[in-house]
């Protein structure tokens, strides 16, 4: 994009990276749920959050940086050094090994083990987690299995054998026909039949909804229009006022990576929405009186240290949270398609409010935007109270 010598060019671009991306939102939390221990899952899945906000903020400090060179090379070059993290990620994956749960859904149970060995303490956890996944998994011929190794070792002979991955495993849940297994996830999913599949697919979709009516994305991408709104007319200040939002919301994120296995997810999520809620208050409060004071000068400066508290309250909580719980409740059958399915709602919605908000903002003017987005916070709350379950601890396959 960086070299792109046309618009169209630089769409198309942008049209590549966004499906990456894409890929990227719905893949790394499942993964990492997928390769994690259950004592320290919660830590891990924080680290897509630290290091995309690590990114965002980055991507301030490049234009603000940057803003003082011309134009037609400041915008290449922030988009170009995007290059430099993609080719460090893309090396990465050559080497990393692939997921268990996958691997044990292919009936390639020896690669699975071997995976597990990697991120065990010890063989006989190893062992025991491969069980419990091939039990997950719907086999039901070794719910019995015993977790000592003797029993792993007795019941797949081949397992220490290092032996063919589909010959006397005692599982393999590939399907003849492919399309139709895809075909009937997807209908199983997107039309449940059970109570227990229904209600945790209200828990992630609601997760998605109320994340975004929070207004991040907007918080996100509009920040120096909203700060020129809140009285910085000039453009260095809009802009480093939004650089110390961003740095607001990178330094607080290891505040989640601590306690996410310590305290949980639902105390942290509670604790989390109850900050961005009083911070959306606090804007539109100020905004409100800034509509009946126009020429208040502590207007701007409240306003930043708001967003900085919407975004130091978001990070520990709701922001890494959409990604994590989806990954760790859904079922392992459909947990791919599930993911899928949550990270596209979540895109779709930000998508929606992102285009949407000069509309909106228009219309309700600062204040009465805020209002909304502080309403909504304060539905989610009762949201996430009443239906959200808590995870710390557990495995994935007795969370499913």
């Amino acid at each position: 994009m960086g070299l792109a010598p046309s618009f169209w060019a630089l769409l198309f671009g942008r049209i590549i990276t966004g499906i990456g991306y894409g890929f990227s939102f719905m893949v790394v939390p499942l993964y990492i749920a997928e390769v994690s221990p259950p004592e320290t899952r919660g830590r891990f899945l924080s680290f897509p959050e630290l290091f995309i906000n690590s990114g965002i903020l980055l991507g301030y400090i490049s234009s603000f940086c940057l803003a003082k060179l011309p134009v037609f090379i400041s915008w290449r070059l922030m988009v170009g050094l995007g290059a430099l993290p993609a080719i460090v990620l893309a090396l990465g994956i050559s080497i990393i090994p692939e997921s268990p749960r996958w691997l044990v859904l292919q009936g390639r149970i020896n690669e699975a083990f071997s995976t597990l060995i990697l991120t065990s303490d010890h063989e006989s956890e190893a062992e025991q987690r491969l069980n419990d996944i091939i039990v997950a998994a719907g086999n039901k011929r070794h719910k019995d299995l015993a977790s000592a190794g003797d029993a792993v070792e007795n019941t797949y002979p081949k397992l220490h054998n290092k032996m063919s991955d589909n010959e006397e495993a005692g599982v393999n849940l590939a399907a003849t026909d492919h399309k139709h297994l895809i075909r009937h996830m997807w209908l199983e999913l997107l039309w449940p039949t059970t109570s227990n599949l229904r209600f945790t697919l209200f828990v992630v979709l609601g997760l998605q909804f109320f994340q975004q009516a929070s207004g991040v994305s907007v918080l996100l991408y509009y920040s120096p229009d909203i700060f020129q709104k809140a009285g910085f007319q000039s453009g260095w200040g809009s802009l480093g006022a939004t650089v110390l939002v961003g740095i607001a919301k990178d330094i607080s994120i290891p505040v989640a990576t601590i306690f996410l296995d310590r305290l949980g997810r639902r105390p942290l999520l509670l604790i989390s929405n109850i900050g961005v809620t009083a911070s959306l208050l606090t804007i539109a409060m100020r905004f409100s009186i800034q509509d009946i004071y126009p020429n208040s000068t502590s207007n701007g400066y409240l306003t930043i240290a708001a967003c900085c508290s919407f975004m130091v309250f978001f990070s520990m909580g709701l922001g890494p949270m959409a990604a994590l719980l989806p990954s760790e409740i859904l079922p392992l059958r459909l947990r791919a398609q599930g993911m899928g399915l949550s990270t596209a709602s979540n895109r779709l919605l930000s998508g929606i409010l992102s285009l949407s908000f000069l509309s909106i903002f228009k219309a309700l003017g600062a204040a009465g935007t805020f209002w909304l987005f502080a309403g909504m916070s304060s539905i989610s709350m009762l949201f996430l109270y009443s239906f959200v379950p808590e995870t710390k601890g557990r495995t994935l396959e007795e969370l499913s």
